[in-house]
């Protein structure tokens, strides 16, 4: 039986550490400076892109993984005789799916499987992981395909957002709802539902994550301790987060990651997220 090699984007946001320790390849999504085009590796910082936004008051552009990234990336796997399985960001956020089901038409489609994670960020890293650890574990394609589509609808993935800025910049608000919400000093929980960002609670002041970390532990017994993340773009309360998790909840191994530039650029600096799996 052929090992399995896992693949995933580079909104999965899981650092280059556990990607290289778990075996795991990673493809990335491109970030579009005016004319520049840039790889979603971290070759750019989030300062970088909040630079630019606040220069020409608009958002970077992304772009999804293209196809001849995933032909070069699975005929690479192939020709070392692994079958392989590539889970990416949700379909409706990304066209990177679209990406790799076009590339898949190339290839011997018993050798590779292909899952839309319906999700971002860790919570796509979390079912990741899972299913790495399932190919350390010698399972083959067609049984980590079917326990990942399984595990989809366990992802808990949301995000409390500091600012209505680059929300409004990037058309998931109104100019009125950012002005409006700004005064009022309003925070948005994000969260990830079926595979779209949908607007959850609103905080309001300085303790938006101390509020938002209550909301998200409401149903605590039925969080699956094996790993819980802290993703966060420049949120220098992410450590506090990670100490009430393990103090008050006995959580052990609580991991804390940035968002990459492809996610912070949307939600920007003080963005900060729980993401885990329910039992």
């Amino acid at each position: 039986m052929r090992k399995v090699k896992i693949i995933t984007d580079s909104t999965a946001d899981l650092p280059a550490s556990i990607l290289e320790e778990c075996g795991i390849d990673m493809v990335p999504l491109h970030i579009i400076l005016g004319e520049k085009n840039f790889l979603d590796d971290k070759s750019l910082s989030s300062e970088d892109l909040f630079r630019y936004a606040d220069e020409y008051n608009t958002l970077p552009k992304t772009a999804a993984v293209n196809e001849y990234q995933f032909e070069e990336v699975f005929g690479k796997w192939l020709d070392q005789d692994y079958d392989v399985f590539f889970i990416g960001i949700s379909s409706k956020l990304s066209a990177t799916i679209q990406g790799a089901m076009a590339a898949l038409e190339r290839f011997d489609k018993e050798r590779i499987s292909i899952v839309d994670s319906l999700s971002m960020s860790t919570g796509l890293g979390l079912q990741v992981l899972e299913v790495s650890d399932m190919a350390g574990q010698g399972a083959d394609l067609r049984e980590i395909t079917k326990s990942a589509l399984a595990l989809r609808g366990k992802v808990q993935a949301s995000f409390v957002v500091d600012t209505l800025k680059y929300l409004y910049m990037g058309g998931r608000c109104s100019k009125l709802t950012s002005i409006v919400g700004s005064r009022l000093q309003i925070k948005p929980m994000l969260e990830v539902i079926d595979g779209e960002i949908v607007p959850g609670a609103k905080f309001r002041g300085s303790q938006y994550i101390s509020k938002y970390f209550d909301q998200v532990m409401g149903k605590a017994d039925k969080i699956d301790p094996k790993r819980i993340f802290i993703t966060h773009c420049q949120a220098r309360s992410a450590g506090d987060v990670k100490k009430r998790l393990e103090e008050e909840y006995g959580f052990l191994n609580v991991m804390i990651t940035e968002a990459s530039p492809t996610i912070s650029t949307h939600c920007g600096p003080g963005t900060l997220g729980i993401l885990f799996l329910y039992k």
